[in-house]
Parts: C-alpha cells; structure tokens; sequence
C-alpha cells in the first residue's frame, strides 16, 4: 500500500484511487481497500471518503508533508473562509494568515519546479560502473549499523589477523580503516587482544548482544522529549521574551545561569535582569506540542517555530516583546 502511495501521480492523488497491475483491480488510497476493476465502481466507492481534497488531506504526513495546522488551514481556503474567519478560528492575527497562504503557494511554485528539476535528472541514468569504495563512513547509527556487516563479512571466522592484515583488508573498501576498526570492536564484530595486535571476528551471538545494548542505548537516547514555548515576563517594564524550548524539562535552568552571568540575550533583558533582580520575573511555559507520531525532530522544530508565530500574533497588543 505504503509503495502504492509513493508512486501514485497526481492525477491519481486527484482521483483518490490507482491501478494495481498485479491484481487487476483498482485500490483506495485512503483506505487501501480492493475496488472492482471498473471505474464507476471506483468512484462510487472513493466518494465515501468525501470531496477530492478532503481526501488527500486524510493522508498521513510522511506522503504530504503537511502539519496539522496547515490542513486545517487548507480546509478552510477550500471551503471558501475569508482570512478573518480563519483567523478567528486559528487564533491568530490575519496578517498571520495571509502569510500563511502566501507561504503554502510559494511551496507549490517550488515543489513544480523540483518535479521539473527531477525528470530531466531521471531520464538518462548514468551508465558509468560506481567504485566499490566507500567515500564517507555516515556518522547516524541505523547507516552505520546497515555498513558494518559489509566489512565484518571481509573477515573469515577461526582465523587470527595482525593489526596490518585488518587495515589491509578494511582499506579495500575505505580509506580510515582506524574508524572502522573502531567500530567493528564496539559494534562486536570483531574482537581483539589487549595490546590490539591481534583481531579475531566474534561470533554471532557476541554481535547480537553488543547490538542489542547499543540499540537499548538509543531507544533510551530517543525518548519523547517534550518541546513548547516559554514566556519570561519582566513585572516591572510589562516587557517578555518569548522564545521555543527543544527541551521542557527544566527549561529555565540555561537561561538563569546565562542572566545570572550577564551573558543572556536580548541585551536588553540582561539590563533589566541587572537593575530589577529576579524576583521582578516571571517564567512559565505557554504553549507544549503536541506532535504527531513519526515526525522528524525538524519537523517538529518547524512546528515549533509555527506554533511560537501563532501563539505570539494571537497576544496582540496585550504584549510587549524584548
């Protein structure tokens, strides 16, 4: 379904359903469900899932690129809501939304020039043989962890191999043998004697315990952290600075150590924080995100940045900004 999905053109998107060579029939990109192998069928069927764009604004984010706000958004410009309308309902200034529509039609100018872009680049695929050597050794771990099986099978197992034999063997492919050395010993897949002049390629079980540890390391590493915005209010001047936190987990702690040193910004608020003393400032956190599953952690940051522009606009006159 997911391939089906990636590779549906965009009168496809438009129609809401494609055409499964392999089963002769055709199926719901929504739902995914098998359709007669005609088209009134297909359409009688693809209407329960409502008008063309409501469709495709059901499809999850991986395929549109679309954050919540935007669909919303994007309903509304369909149903014909005038800015002020979708400003009241967004909480926000209409200078927001008009910067919002103009933002979502420049993506699209940009988005018929990348198609553009990629089928010239597709049409004539090089014919060149690419060199089996690797030229960078990537430095994310589920890369790293797909390579490294790629040098370890160099390696015969019961075999002894000095330190000049493994950079050797390891230079067959890619040039810092040192990093890959290095890896192969944390990652299990080979192991060697205390001094490091003699390698010896681990067995199996070895590696799947060194892998499972690390792989515990990382899930720990890749919990949900919570993101939001924070205000900090000076009770004096009616000033505040807002700003987004990628971490709401003590998130003033940075920033009264950075003002308690004088090394804060704005400069104006290190002013205010030298002259009036904390007790004259308020911190508190004013929006959280609330993510969808799967989002990337630039995908969030952008959201964040959104949601910091909304929540700001939607203050009005009512604050005053450092």
């Amino acid at each position: 379904m997911e391939e089906l999905i990636r590779n549906a053109s965009i009168e496809d998107f438009k129609r809401g359903y494609v055409w499964n060579c392999k089963n002769a029939q055709f199926i719901c990109l929504i739902c995914g469900q098998n359709i007669d192998d005609n088209d009134t069928d297909a359409s009688a069927h693809i209407i329960k899932h409502g008008s063309p764009i409501e469709r495709l604004l059901l499809l999850d984010k991986k395929y549109t690129g679309l954050t919540e706000i935007q669909k919303e958004f994007l309903t509304m410009m369909s149903n014909k809501y005038t800015d002020k309308e979708i400003a009241s309902k967004l909480t926000c200034a209409e200078s927001t939304v008009r910067n919002m529509r103009f933002a979502l039609r420049e993506r699209a100018r940009q988005a018929r020039a990348f198609l553009a872009i990629m089928e010239l680049a597709e049409e004539e695929k090089p014919t060149t043989v690419q060199p089996t050597k690797l030229r960078v050794f990537p430095a994310r771990e589920g890369k790293r962890k797909a390579l490294l099986p790629r040098f370890a099978a160099l390696f015969e197992p019961n075999r002894e191999y000095t330190e000049i034999e493994v950079k050797k063997i390891i230079k067959t492919i890619y040039e810092d043998d040192a990093t890959i050395r290095r890896y192969l010993v944390d990652y299990g897949y080979l192991k060697r004697n205390t001094n490091g002049s003699k390698y010896y390629k681990n067995c199996e079980g070895n590696i799947m315990d060194n892998l499972e540890r690390k792989e515990l390391i990382n899930k720990y590493k890749q919990q949900e952290i919570e993101m939001g915005i924070i205000k900090i209010h000076n009770k004096v001047t009616g000033y505040s600075f807002v700003g987004i936190c990628k971490n709401l987990y003590k998130p003033f702690e940075g920033i009264k150590f950075r003002l308690g040193t004088g090394s804060c910004k704005p400069k104006k608020m290190q002013e205010d924080w030298n002259t009036y003393g904390e007790d004259s400032f308020t911190f508190e956190v004013v929006e959280k995100l609330k993510p969808k599953e799967g989002t990337t952690e630039k995908e969030k940051v952008d959201e964040l940045n959104e949601l910091m522009k909304m929540w700001i606009d939607s203050q009005e006159e009512n604050l005053k900004l450092y």
